[in-house]
């Protein structure tokens, strides 16, 4: 769970930027590789070598997941891949906005987004 939760941040705080050369072709990864980072494929050949290698870093533990924490993954990076470039700059502020509120508060503050959520 530890590593879903690393992978999901991870996600927040990267700066997709589809300008850049593909330093590794998606032919290449492994079929493991392929299967974590499905959801990037389309923009693969888009990003920097490091957007890339921080990518790969993250598909070396999918295998370690267990079934829903890999569905879960994947569900998440999906969302993460369709989202416009404002859309993941918000969601990195907002991330970074989150990690800094005291732990002890944390399950408030998610208590007050989902009720407020609702009402919308």
């Amino acid at each position: 769970m530890k590593i879903l939760i690393a992978a999901f941040a991870f996600c927040c705080s990267l700066n997709v930027s589809l300008v850049a050369a593909s330093p590794e072709p998606w032919h290449k990864l492994t079929s493991s590789e392929q299967a974590a980072l499905a959801p990037v494929q389309s923009q693969w050949s888009s990003l920097s070598e490091a957007q890339q290698r921080n990518f790969l870093d993250i598909a070396h533990h999918y295998p370690d997941l267990n079934p829903s924490e890999k569905q879960r993954f994947l569900s998440r990076l999906a969302t993460w891949a369709k989202l416009t470039p404002e859309q993941r700059q918000a969601a990195r502020d907002k991330y970074r906005a989150f990690s800094k509120i005291p732990e002890e508060k944390r399950e408030q503050v998610k208590q007050m987004i989902t009720q407020d959520q609702k009402n919308k």
